[in-house]
């Protein structure tokens, strides 16, 4: 997103259809991604982005700029959206591969092999971060996976950021723990500093 998205979001929200197509082409693939990951089918994932959307652009004339960044205002609507779509279905969330919405959606070359071995790992470490408790693997998902800052994790989980510095600490920590009992080590935690 460009850095004047404060400048964008008030071009929205006076109806320029240029600056609504730029928010969303901006944020559609992360909350495609995110709401992929949370059910694991294209189908809802798209109607749950499209949802997303909807309630982000309807509310816009409401919106106001915060600290927060508005990748975080549109992800806890997702992350409701994903929630409603649960308990409409008096259903627990299918176990997916969270690490599918941080990829790029685009063709990255690699040979077909390594993509095998690469998916197998993932789907090795999805499993593993599934032994966290549950709000370390939030903090994982959100500030890790998802690349939101302290401040927005902390909104969204609804802590102080303070704790959630501890709390990705504490389970980055385990996780560490966790990946090198099941023989993980290369590089699986680079860049993951609270």
């Amino acid at each position: 997103m460009p850095d004047n998205e404060n400048l964008i979001i008030a071009r929205a929200q006076q109806g320029d259809r240029t600056a609504l197509n730029t928010l969303v082409a901006s944020h559609w693939p992360s909350i495609y991604r995110l709401a992929l990951a949370k059910t694991g089918s294209p189908e809802e994932s798209q109607e749950i982005a499209q949802d997303t959307f909807l309630k982000a652009l309807a509310a816009l004339s409401r919106y106001q700029e915060t600290n927060a960044a508005f990748k975080t205002y549109l992800t806890r609507i997702a992350l409701n959206l994903i929630t409603d779509y649960y308990r409409k279905r008096g259903r627990t969330p299918q176990v997916v591969d969270i690490a599918e919405y941080s990829r790029p959606i685009i063709d990255t070359g690699m040979r077909p092999e390594d993509a095998a071995v690469s998916a197998e790992r993932r789907q090795e470490i999805v499993r593993l971060l599934k032994l966290l408790p549950a709000e370390q693997e939030q903090v994982i998902e959100l500030r890790i996976i998802q690349g939101l800052a302290v401040a927005d994790t902390a909104r969204i989980m609804g802590k102080s950021s303070a704790a959630v510095k501890m709390l990705q600490q504490r389970a980055l920590k385990k996780l560490k723990d966790i990946f090198q009992e099941n023989g993980i080590t290369e590089g699986v935690l680079q860049n993951t500093q609270p």
